[in-house]
């Protein structure tokens, strides 16, 4: 079986300003390609996906820039969702910049962090459109507590492809299951919509979570969206705080243990490939 991993970073703090690092976190360093090999040498990972890092607005085309590059000596990186804040002035010349790359299959902006209401402003509507006018997908990163304005965004946007991170972050740490639940089956209804099982972990207790109770919402986002609408994502570094890559890949392969192969393949690399318009 291989496996495209839909949502991997990289960053260089030495090269790249990235505002929500903190100084002395376990993420104030570089994580580079050779540390995902190293973290994956046990997974057979054949493709991935570099999702961009939430690096300042001023450094958005450099860093796709960057990641074109280290695809040049690591080919499995065959896609990028690159950076653009709509609502920046520079977000038009931003935008042309990096779909200019080939690799540029998406655009996020992260929405988590931001007031109530941040997602649907007519300004940032128009920006979503305007990515989907030119064939390329939004990635939604956001908290359970936005799941209503995400909703309600891609309802304003029924012609695009949209690709929700993370099952929206639900508060797996506080043990909360709705409405999560009812919203992300609210979300689901909406065909242009696919869902990453991915960076669980790190919203359940780093050190003391148990496999049960990530599945069970990993198991809900999957009935969901369905086989034809998931997408297996490391979040790697990330998931490094919370026990790592290959504790979280165990999980994904206790969570498909018993699906048909068709499936298996479905939500491990064929909807990736598929979503990401990747080479067969």
């Amino acid at each position: 079986m291989q496996v495209i991993d839909t949502h991997v970073h990289f960053w260089d703090v030495d090269a790249l300003d990235y505002p929500w690092i903190e100084r002395g976190s376990p993420f104030d360093r570089s994580f580079l390609p050779a540390g995902y090999q190293r973290a994956s040498a046990d997974v057979p990972v054949a493709r991935m996906v570099f999702v961009e890092c939430d690096a300042h607005p001023r450094c958005s085309v450099q860093e796709a820039g960057w990641v074109a590059g280290l695809a040049e000596a690591d080919p499995r990186i065959q896609a990028i969702v690159a950076r653009v804040a709509l609502l920046d002035d520079a977000a038009p010349a931003t935008f042309e910049a990096v779909r200019a790359l080939p690799l540029v299959r998406g655009i996020r902006d992260n929405l988590q962090g931001h007031p109530a209401g941040y997602a649907v402003q007519p300004g940032f509507v128009a920006g979503v459109r305007e990515v989907h006018r030119h064939g390329l997908h939004f990635e939604l990163c956001l908290t359970h507590d936005q799941l209503t304005e995400a909703i309600e965004l891609v309802r304003q946007c029924p012609d695009g492809q949209f690709v929700l991170d993370h099952c929206a972050k639900p508060a797996i740490l506080a043990g909360l299951r709705e409405p999560w639940h009812a919203q992300m089956r609210e979300m689901a209804a909406l065909p242009n919509v696919a869902c990453k099982i991915s960076g669980l972990l790190t919203e359940a207790d780093w050190t003391g979570w148990v496999p049960d109770e990530i599945l069970w919402y990993a198991r809900a986002a999957v009935e969901a969206f369905g086989p034809d609408r998931i997408l297996f994502g490391g979040d790697w570094p990330v998931c490094e705080v919370a026990g790592g890559y290959k504790a979280w890949f165990g999980l994904a392969e206790a969570l498909s243990e018993d699906w048909s192969e068709s499936n298996r393949e479905h939500f491990f690399w064929r909807n990736a490939e598929r979503i990401y318009r990747l080479p067969a």
